[in-house]
């Protein structure tokens, strides 16, 4: 078989050259980069940032950023404290509170106590002459069996009843902020900034523990126990309000008002064992629990079976028992007694 030669012009040939030098190129630039990706990836691998470090940097920035408008207003409500300002602060904090970490909210609420407090007698310029009129015009006395509560309240409608429009226009303003009047036995009438407040500005970002502190404090508005050496609140109340906390350190144990539950109890406890002068605890003459207090000791224990209150009430009778007609030092005795 006769094998007759292919003939090529020039121009052919030149093309299939230029094919093959373009396909070993390409050969060529393919595996060089595949081999520089290995080890740029394996790099990449050893410095990429875990997942959780990723996710914290914007919740901090959203943190810093919630807070700064706070810090502004709060700022400006020092400079110049009146009710505009005042509500400025108020405002801004419902809308970013929630954007805060919690232990920066802790900080704000510490640093806004802090600022308001020594502030909400000089809201406005009338101020001082409602604290006049509140002198004037109530008797601030305790009616019998009145309670702390329903006092507040006789003397804010008697308060009402005496100020003229736009007197009552500021009163109401200051009511709105929970800003109320009472009386101090050593100083008169003085402007209270309610517990209600914090409640209702913080309670609501923080977590259920807090809330329920907040709750209670409220309900007992930093109640005057000790009034013209007796007891203010009566015995019942005060046994009630102890076992409401006694209650509050075993459902949460770690919360972040533990301490200061801890000290609303003990105090509740020594003040409704123990008595003051003029509401004593025992007889004067035979040395014993008196018959009434006995009484308010028997509707405690019966409300509050098996609590930690009642077995105190219980120990401390047991131990009066011990020493009868005896001079005895009942806050001594009362604090050997008082257990959580």
């Amino acid at each position: 078989m006769q094998i007759y030669p292919i003939k090529m012009s020039k121009y052919k040939i030149l093309c299939i050259a230029l094919v093959v030098l373009a396909a070993l190129a390409v050969t060529w630039a393919i595996t060089r980069f595949e081999r520089q990706e290995t080890p740029r990836s394996a790099a990449a691998k050893k410095t990429a940032p875990a997942a959780h470090e990723k996710e914290q940097e914007p919740v901090a920035k959203d943190s810093a950023n919630a807070s700064a408008p706070i810090d502004l207003k709060i700022r400006l409500f020092e400079k110049k404290p009146d009710f505009g300002t005042l509500t400025e602060v108020e405002n801004v904090m419902a809308r970013e509170l929630s954007d805060v970490g919690l232990q920066q909210r802790y900080k704000i609420l510490a640093q806004w106590q802090q600022i308001l407090v020594p502030k909400i007698s000089h809201l406005d310029p009338g101020q001082r002459k409602l604290l006049t009129l509140y002198e004037q015009n109530q008797n601030t006395a305790y009616l019998d069996n009145e309670s702390n509560a329903d006092r507040q309240k006789r003397l804010a409608i008697s308060l009402m009843a005496s100020l003229n429009p736009s007197q009552k226009v500021l009163y109401k303003e200051l009511l709105l902020h929970e800003i109320e009047i009472i009386e101090e036995e050593e100083t008169g009438p003085v402007f209270h900034l309610k517990p209600s407040y914090w409640k209702k500005l913080f309670a609501p970002h923080f977590p259920e523990a807090d809330q329920k502190f907040w709750e209670q404090t409220a309900l007992e508005n930093d109640p005057v126990v000790d009034y013209d050496a007796g007891l203010a609140i009566d015995r019942q109340t005060l046994g009630d309000w102890a076992f409401c906390w006694e209650q509050y350190l075993k459902r949460y144990p770690n919360s972040h008002y533990q301490q200061q539950a801890r000290n609303n109890y003990r105090t509740y406890m020594s003040y409704l064992l123990t008595g003051l002068e003029n509401t004593p605890t025992l007889d004067s003459e035979t040395k014993n629990i008196a018959p009434e207090v006995e009484t308010d000791f028997d509707a405690i224990s019966k409300r509050h079976p098996d609590s930690r209150v009642a077995k105190n009430i219980s120990l401390f009778r047991k131990k009066l028992k011990d020493l009868p007609g005896k001079e005895t030092d009942l806050y001594n005795l009362a604090n050997s007694v008082i257990k959580i």
